[in-house]
């Protein structure tokens, strides 16, 4: 089998990205060799493309997120925008773009200058527990749900991953403490979970940083995250909002039934 695969980025998270498309499924020995590859390029996370499926001119895949303590992601925002680089160069005859989730089938998009956009579905405010433990740990405020950990309020929200925002401006290191801290919290969060710092620059801009729960760190951006934090921002309200990360600029717009997140995208190198 093939094991060569690409490196890319998306506002600076870095990914191993493996094509594929031609398996329903992988095993462990591929899971293996993914994993040793990640921790050898030192990137955030790996990227499987799996069951590609042409529909006239429509093209479907699944993508799997593996992450640097070999768990796997629920999803990845910044990645999605990385595979749909991979997938409208690839198969530059086809018109539109999917990837299929548990959550339903997210539309992809190009732009110019190697922007790409993904419809996500709407975020959700409501308790899931499996990664939330104890339900009864968290306060009803409007809609949404919070929990005071640590002398502070976060909210909860799920854009797919899981995520804590803190609407506070906080500095890397109490970012990076409090990321620790609260994943090590197994008994409120078993699966670990994502913190967003969301510090409100002004109306319709925000500057948003993400420990991430795959990697264990800070990571220079992070499109679910950013999400949720705008969702919570804009409390139901249809909108666009930009929002600047440590590895970049986002584009965020909440629609009726969907999230568009935009930003840049690029393949760096094909190893064999």
């Amino acid at each position: 089998m093939n094991s060569g695969y690409f490196t890319a980025e998306a506002c600076k998270n870095t990914f191993v990205l493996y094509d594929r498309l031609n398996l329903k499924e992988v095993d462990d020995n591929l899971f293996k060799l993914v994993h040793a590859n990640l921790m050898k390029e030192d990137k955030d996370d790996a990227l499987i493309l799996i069951d590609g499926k042409i529909k006239g001119k429509d093209f479907y895949a699944k993508m799997i997120v593996l992450g640097q303590d070999a768990t796997f992601g629920e999803f990845c925002g910044n990645g999605s925008r990385v595979c749909a680089n991979y997938l409208f160069s690839k198969y530059q005859d086809m018109e539109n773009f999917y990837l299929v989730s548990n959550l339903g089938i997210m539309k992809m998009y190009k732009y110019e200058n190697n922007i790409y956009a993904i419809d996500l579905p709407l975020v959700r405010f409501v308790i899931n527990e499996k990664f939330i433990a104890k339900k009864e740990l968290f306060e009803k405020e409007d809609e949404f749900y919070f929990i005071k950990l640590e002398g502070k309020k976060f909210y909860y929200a799920e854009a797919i991953e899981p995520h804590l925002v803190l609407q506070e401006k906080v500095s890397d290191k109490e970012l990076f403490e409090l990321g620790q801290k609260l994943n090590q919290r197994k008994d409120i969060f078993p699966n670990g979970i994502n913190i967003n710092a969301c510090d409100i620059v002004e109306e319709n801009l925000l500057k948003v940083k993400t420990y991430e729960r795959g990697v264990q760190r800070l990571t220079q951006s992070c499109g679910t995250g950013s999400s949720s934090s705008c969702a919570i921002y804009l409390k139901g309200k249809k909108n666009k909002v930009k929002v600047h990360t440590p590895g970049g600029l986002l584009e965020i717009t909440l629609k009726d039934n969907s999230i568009e997140l935009k930003g840049p995208a690029n393949i760096e190198i094909y190893k064999e």
